[in-house]
């Protein structure tokens, strides 16, 4: 039986933004991995927490966004530290680095205010919000939508749910799995706004343009609960919007 250790954060970022902007290099685009990894060395350590085990081969489902590690660019602000393979965790809300050797050490980016993630064409954004227990929290969201004034934005969280040993010789054991859900947001100036994809959630955070979109949803025939419609609508409202 295969049993890998997770760390859930090998790689942290220790310096504040301000130290980030002054290393040397740090604003333009690397050449190699190498110098890349050479670089992010100057400011991070390796520290490891809580490690946890699981066994991966009797496990249902993913934590992760993507299961492969995929190229993509770390901003902090607008500085760029270039291209390099990570993946988003969505159970430890983590971005990982894959690591330099195999069986190396699995590196996370630290949450620093005012970065993001892009893999492609897909933004993720570090953002401080309210969840929906009420609590104080920060966390990243994918952002769904195109508009630069108003965005929709995805929250993705991930339960795991350890295996149970079946209670009768009438049942099964029930493996162990990994369950994601989404919890939608509107990046309303600067702060995320919980909302559902219902047109009565949509117009209580936007009463001024109410009649504008029930018109928009009706003309366009959109299902909310489609991503790419819930998105177009979110365009809409952001281009007749004054922000």
């Amino acid at each position: 039986m295969k049993s890998l250790r997770l760390l859930p954060i090998a790689f942290l970022f220790l310096m504040s933004y301000s130290t980030i902007a002054q290393v040397s290099g740090s604003p333009r685009e690397f050449e190699t991995t190498t110098e890349m990894y050479n670089q992010i060395r100057k400011i991070i350590n390796t520290r490891e927490i809580a490690a946890y085990e699981i066994d991966w081969e009797n496990v249902k489902g993913s934590p992760y966004l993507h299961e492969e590690y995929k190229l993509a660019k770390f901003y902090v602000a607008n500085k760029s530290y270039g291209n390099i393979m990570m993946r988003f965790n969505t159970y430890t809300d983590e971005v990982e680095l894959m690591p330099e050797e195999i069986d190396g050490e699995i590196g996370a980016l630290m949450k620093i205010d005012g970065s993001r993630v892009a893999f492609g064409n897909k933004m993720l954004k570090l953002l401080s919000y309210t969840d929906e227990d009420g609590n104080a929290d920060k966390g990243y969201f994918l952002v769904l939508n195109s508009a630069d004034n108003l965005n929709l934005l995805l929250k993705k969280k991930c339960i795991f749910s350890p295996n149970e040993k079946a209670l009768t010789a009438n049942q099964a054991d029930r493996k162990a799995k990994f369950t994601q859900y989404d919890y939608y947001y509107i990046l309303k100036d600067g702060t995320p706004i919980a909302v559902t994809p219902k047109k009565k959630s949509i117009t209580s955070i936007f009463p001024d343009k109410k009649n504008e979109i029930k018109e928009y949803i009706k003309s366009e025939k959109l299902k909310l609960k489609k991503q790419e419609d819930f998105a177009k609508l979110v365009d809409y409202i952001a281009s007749i919007s004054n922000m």
